[in-house]
């Protein structure tokens, strides 16, 4: 999904509207179409997409509400601390939601490859990935847990190759290797993350700055801020 702000209010008010109705308590996922590839010279499952998801659901106003307004300063919804840029100015709910990009995922001998480039972060925005997975069942926003059997750091559960910093001009790309195994908070991923029944990768902008290693961090340092999925 592409925002496009050609009548940026009425776009703006009908995503954030349809998204928040939908998903209300979790991050938002919409079930969209990966391109996979089938390359008889290459038996690797790989597949790619460049369906960006924004994730509204973790972010509010300054009252703690749901964001409709693309003016609107926004927060994070867990300490309702202000989203500020790199550059000290407040982040607008138009701005949060301007990423645009694709993912490349390929499963090799090492584990998942996957190579993302972005446009429309914030400027010089420091970032770290994460995956989540469901093995048995799909993303539910009505369940307990949400189906969810995965939470962690993509690539080594470490946390040390999951960080990009995005440049001046709100521009990231990032490649590295998630192996199969123990996530760094939750449950396991397999070594061919394309086999899991939902993989989901996630953005995660960092107010401070600071990156935690295995760990989002503390409370109000962190939001979630756009994804892409894999669906089986």
């Amino acid at each position: 999904m592409h925002l496009i702000f050609n009548s940026r209010k009425t776009a703006l008010e009908t995503f954030s509207s349809q998204c928040i109705k939908l998903f209300t308590l979790a991050i938002i996922v919409l079930t969209l179409g990966t391109g996979c590839e089938d390359d008889p010279e290459n038996p690797n499952p790989a597949a790619s997409t460049d369906a960006v998801v924004i994730v509204p659901a973790f972010i509010r106003d300054k009252d703690g509400n749901p964001v409709t307004e693309p003016e609107t300063l926004i927060h994070e919804s867990s300490n309702l601390e202000p989203v500020i840029a790199p550059d000290g100015h407040h982040v607008t709910f138009e701005e949060f939601s301007r990423v645009k990009g694709s993912v490349s995922a390929e499963c090799t001998e090492r584990g998942t490859e996957m190579t993302m480039k972005l446009t429309g972060l914030i400027p010089n925005g420091v970032y770290t990935l994460w995956n989540l997975t469901f093995l048995d069942k799909t993303f539910d926003p009505t369940v307990e847990g949400f189906n969810i059997v995965g939470v962690g750091a993509a690539g080594p559960a470490n946390g040390s190759q999951s960080i990009f910093v995005a440049s001046a001009e709100g521009e990231g790309q990032i490649s590295l290797v998630t192996p199969g195994g123990d996530l760094s908070m939750k449950g396991s991923i397999q070594h061919c993350a394309l086999d899991e029944m939902e993989w989901h990768i996630i953005g995660a902008y960092h107010i401070d700055g600071q990156t935690y290693g295995p760990s989002k961090g503390p409370k109000g340092t962190v939001v979630e801020q756009f994804g892409f999925i894999f669906k089986n």
